[in-house]
C-alpha cells in the first residue's frame, strides 16, 4: 500500500492508502459510537495499520476534533483516506487513489557475467651485483738483523735508504736532521738510550741508531718519516 504525506508548518499528517481487506470489528457506521482516541492513536503513531486497510468494511465517513486535532477518515467502500491536522488547518482534499487493476510482475534484473580475471606477470627487475672487491692486508713488517745485530723490520731498512742512503753520518744542511734515520734532534731526544739524549744522532753508532729508530717505529708508527 502506498502512504502520501502533506506537510506545512501546521500540517501534522495527511495518509492516503489502497483498498484491501477492512479489519475494525470495534466501529460502526454510527458516529455516536466510534472511538475517537483509539482513531487518533491509529493516525498519529500506527499509520501503517491505516495503510494496510480500512478500519472498517465499507463506506464511512468519519471526521472528529480531537485534543487541538482534527481527524477525517473516509471510505467509498473500495478506496479509503485518512489524515490529521491542527484544527483551524484546512488543507486542499487529496484525491481518493483507486488500486490498480493488477501489479506488474518485478523482471529479475539481467544477470550480468563477471569479467574475466586478467593475469598480469610480473617481472622483477635484474639484481644488480656489486663487483667483487678483494683487500690484500698488507704483510707484516719482516724483520731483520742489521749490519749492527739489531733486529730492524723491513719497512725501517726501506726507510733508512731513502733518508740517508743508509749513512750513519748523513747531516741534512737545511733541517739539521741527522744520522742514518735522519732524526730531527727533538726526536732523537724522545727516543734515544741514556747518554746519548742532546748529542747528535749523527755521532751515534748504527746499533744506537737502530735501536731508536726501532723504539721509535714501535711506539708511534712511521708518521715522522715523510719518505716512509
Amino acid at each position: 500500500m502506498n502512504k502520501t504525506i502533506l506537510s506545512t508548518t501546521l500540517a501534522l499528517g495527511l495518509g492516503v492508502t489502497l483498498a484491501g481487506q477492512a479489519d475494525a470489528s470495534a466501529f460502526t457506521n454510527d458516529d455516536v459510537q466510534i472511538d475517537k482516541a483509539h482513531l487518533a492513536d491509529l493516525a498519529m503513531n500506527h499509520q501503517d495499520k491505516l495503510n494496510a486497510a480500512p478500519i472498517q468494511e465499507g463506506a464511512y465517513d468519519y471526521e472528529f476534533d480531537y485534543n487541538g486535532y482534527h481527524f477525517d477518515f473516509e471510505s467509498n467502500g473500495s478506496t479509503w483516506t485518512w489524515k490529521y491536522f491542527t484544527e483551524g488547518y484546512a488543507p486542499a482534499a487529496a484525491p481518493a487513489v483507486t488500486a490498480p487493476a493488477a501489479i506488474a510482475p518485478v523482471q529479475a534484473p539481467v544477470t550480468q557475467t563477471a569479467p574475466v580475471a586478467q593475469t598480469t606477470t610480473y617481472k622483477a627487475p635484474v639484481s644488480y651485483q656489486a663487483p667483487v672487491q678483494t683487500y690484500t692486508a698488507p704483510k707484516a713488517a719482516t724483520t731483520q738483523t742489521s749490519t749492527s745485530g739489531v733486529s730492524v723490520n723491513a719497512h725501517l731498512q726501506v726507510i733508512a735508504q731513502r733518508e740517508s742512503g743508509g749513512n750513519i753520518r748523513a747531516i741534512n744542511p737545511d733541517s739539521g736532521a741527522a744520522g742514518k734515520y735522519q732524526f730531527l734532534q727533538s726526536t732523537w731526544d724522545m727516543v734515544a738510550p741514556a747518554g746519548w739524549v742532546g748529542k747528535s744522532p749523527a755521532s751515534a753508532p748504527e746499533s744506537v741508531q737502530d735501536a731508536a729508530a726501532v723504539k721509535l717505529y714501535n711506539e708511534y708508527g712511521a708518521q715522522h718519516w715523510v719518505t716512509a
